[in-house]
């Protein structure tokens, strides 16, 4: 029996919109009566902020949240349900993203939004067709597991969004950039996964499609030339997340045991 997802007011306390948590803390930045702020000082430094007193989780419950929520995230293809979206969870889940660590602080993310049909429609008969393409490269076994994988959610999700990198941003100085030329592109990997964990805290599926060329994806969103497609994230409600991830449960591949890939002082001889 798999069971429903976990929304957000099961990950969080839940918030209303007036600030309070349903225990009746406040989740703002204003400071209650007995919390004022240092004499002369009403804002603090930027990349100061204060952590708000006598709310806050305790780590241990922090980090038993964020190890579940590792657990039940997930690559999402069939369990779509199409349903809407809400504006401000959508808002939350961009700026989780928007969040994450970037090499110089360049941010050299952008999220292009998709919701047109005809676009979607367009993008998913590529897909298919390079489906067909590596199906080809198949057989035996593997070629009839593989068949039955179904590897996107275009139309099924509720919305698309594709998040690409810029190299340009922060240039010429990218600061950390210079030896690791993909660093920047590393940046836009953490914003995925942010994307991502977030989405699944707020009891929403995610789903990366990667049976794309990327000339053709940046021809359908008018991308320009020095900006690269990295993924195109199918969202929205899910009727439940599977308890074994897809690859796993069609026997295409067997997760590694973590022992196997922890290594001490240097890299094992091969």
């Amino acid at each position: 029996m798999v069971s429903a997802p976990r929304h957000r007011g099961d990950l969080t306390a839940d918030i209303s919109e007036d600030g309070l948590r349903s225990d009746g803390a406040r989740t703002d930045a204003a400071p209650a009566e007995n919390d004022t702020a240092p004499a002369g000082n009403s804002a603090a430094p930027a990349g100061n902020d204060p952590e708000p007193a006598g709310n806050s989780p305790e780590p241990a419950e922090i980090a038993d949240l964020f190890y579940a929520l590792c657990g039940r995230r997930r690559d999402v293809r069939g369990q779509f349900t199409g349903e809407p979206v809400d504006d401000a969870v959508l808002q939350r889940i961009l700026g989780a993203a928007h969040a994450a660590p970037s090499v110089g602080l360049s941010q050299p993310w952008d999220f292009v939004l998709v919701r047109d049909p005809g676009t979607r429609e367009a993008f998913r008969e590529h897909v298919a067709t390079e489906r067909d393409t590596f199906a080809r490269e198949l057989s035996g076994e593997d070629a009839a597991t593989f068949s039955k994988i179904k590897v996107e959610g275009i139309l099924e999700s509720t919305l698309s969004v594709v998040v690409t990198y810029d190299p340009d941003r922060g240039s010429p100085a990218v600061l950390g950039r210079h030896a690791i030329a993909d660093a920047g592109l590393y940046s836009v990997c953490l914003a995925i996964q942010n994307l991502w964990l977030a989405a699944t805290a707020e009891g929403l599926g995610v789903g990366w499609v990667s049976f794309y060329r990327e000339p053709v994806l940046r021809a359908l969103l008018n991308i320009p030339d020095r900006v690269r497609p990295v993924a195109w994230l199918c969202l929205g409600p899910v009727t439940h997340l599977e308890r074994t991830p897809d690859l796993e449960r069609h026997g295409w591949r067997s997760r590694l045991p973590l022992e196997a890939v922890v290594h001490t002082e240097r890299y094992p001889d091969s």
